[in-house]
């Protein structure tokens, strides 16, 4: 009996061990699970800290007169071109305050590579100067260093220029996109949300622009010309980051970025594309096709963005209208239902890369004029800035008081290859206008103005 006795007392004390054992590895588990997904979800965040656009000085200022005299008196191009010039730039959206770098302020033109080089420094080093006494920040702390330019791509590369400069460290990650095209602003974020992933606690710094001086084209062609109407002076340097202690001085957080790619097809391939003339002239041509070519890049990107940022109604009366299409052939000439974007973002920028785009995108969306304001101005006041276009619409936005904490901002941009790009940003950040100054501050007030059909000159 009492042998029975004891064996029971050993079997319950073994039972409550191995159940004390079973809890404390449960529970050690489920602390080691809790602590990854932790560290995973905050890896993911990626907070945009401050941007600066760039604004040149006013002698670099090119009325659409300047520009149209410029052209005739230049010596490049016949009464025909200069006609031709004329009527774009007319009709182009944009006014008569944009900028063009001092190669192009001369006669001849200077396309030098020294002279670009003056362009590029003159935009990149005021920029990044300007973000880091803003924020008070040492350039060693630097972690990551992302620059694209399409056009001119230097040896050393601008990345390079940047840590020469200001002395950022000799470990410092650094990397320059060239060829992207004016959606190299958003793949430059891209690759730094990716790098962030890998490298905790740490600062980017990304930098867009495009050179101007050196893509003037001189021939005769046509759709080589255009790239001189509308392409302008300009760039933005970002600061991005992981740290949580950055987050409360934050402005905004991305939520989604989404990559499109039509380079397989041969037409998307080439509607953006450099290349000399019959003469021996280098210039970008931007073929007729392009509007069509990037509506349906445009298509494709938005398929996936739907998915990420639309209310499960909207995505319930597309899901509808796609498979009433395929029931009812007749259904088909009237078109899928086009999803309400607005009930997704409080806020568009949408890449100024031309009156023609602006107006497309506006049309197909079904967004109103206030949904397209940021992007026309910026059109209008500094033109084509190319990459770094979206941060100036961005700008206007809150130099206009517009975004508050909670909003969602889409950019939206598209680039040779062909791409289509989107960031969607949502404000984590109480935005006050006299903490938002910016290089719309000064004269926010004339904004938004009537852009006439044809501009004066």
């Amino acid at each position: 009996m009492k042998c029975d006795m004891e064996n029971k007392i050993m079997l319950d004390v073994a039972e409550n061990l191995i159940l004390l054992f079973n809890f404390k590895f449960l529970a050690a588990i489920t602390l080691i699970a809790t602590s990854v997904y932790l560290l995973s979800r905050s890896s993911k965040h990626v907070y945009l800290v401050d941007f600066i656009c760039y604004r040149a000085p006013n002698t670099h200022r090119v009325p659409v007169s300047t520009f149209i005299e410029q052209a005739a008196r230049s010596g490049s191009f016949d009464s025909k071109t200069v006609e031709f010039q004329t009527k774009v730039m007319e009709r182009s959206g944009i006014g008569n305050e944009s900028y063009v770098p001092g190669g192009t302020h001369v006669l001849p033109y200077d396309r030098s590579l020294k002279s670009s080089l003056e362009e590029v420094t003159m935009v990149l080093f005021s920029v990044v100067q300007d973000l880091f006494s803003k924020q008070k920040i040492n350039p060693k702390s630097i972690d990551i260093l992302i620059t694209n330019c399409s056009i001119v791509c230097p040896t050393p590369s601008l990345s390079a220029m940047i840590i020469n400069k200001f002395g950022l460290r000799s470990n410092v990650k650094s990397f320059h996109l060239s060829g992207m095209g004016c959606s190299a602003g958003l793949l430059s974020i891209s690759l730094a949300k990716d790098l962030l992933r890998v490298h905790k606690n740490s600062l980017v710094l990304v930098f867009s622009m495009e050179s101007v001086c050196s893509n003037v084209y001189q021939g005769k062609v046509k759709s080589m010309l255009l790239s001189n109407c509308l392409f302008r002076m300009g760039g933005a340097a970002v600061l991005l980051s992981n740290r949580k202690s950055d987050r409360h001085t934050a402005k905004y957080e991305l939520q989604h970025l989404v990559r499109t790619h039509l380079g397989a097809k041969e037409s998307a391939h080439k509607c953006v594309f450099q290349e000399s003339d019959n003469e021996g002239f280098t210039g970008v041509s931007l073929a007729r096709s392009i509007l069509q070519v990037a509506g349906e890049a445009l298509k494709t990107n938005m398929a996936t963005l739907a998915t990420m940022v639309l209310p499960y109604s909207e995505l319930i009366r597309y899901g509808i209208s796609v498979a009433w299409k395929k029931i009812w052939p007749p259904a088909s000439k009237r078109g899928a239902h086009i999803p309400d974007f607005r009930k997704a973002f409080e806020h568009f920028c949408i890449h100024a890369g031309g009156k023609a785009v602006i107006d497309a995108i506006k049309e197909n969306l079904r967004l109103k004029d206030r949904d397209v304001e940021a992007s026309k101005m910026t059109l209008y006041k500094f033109g084509n800035t190319s990459s770094s276009s979206v941060w100036y619409e961005l700008g206007y936005l809150e130099a206009k008081g517009r975004v508050k904490r909670g909003d969602r901002i889409w950019q939206l941009t598209f680039g040779s290859g062909f791409k289509c790009n989107s960031a969607v940003w949502k404000c984590i950040s109480k935005m006050k206008v006299e903490n938002c100054s910016n290089v719309w501050s000064e004269n926010i007030d004339r904004y938004p103005i009537e852009v006439p059909d044809v501009i004066d000159h």
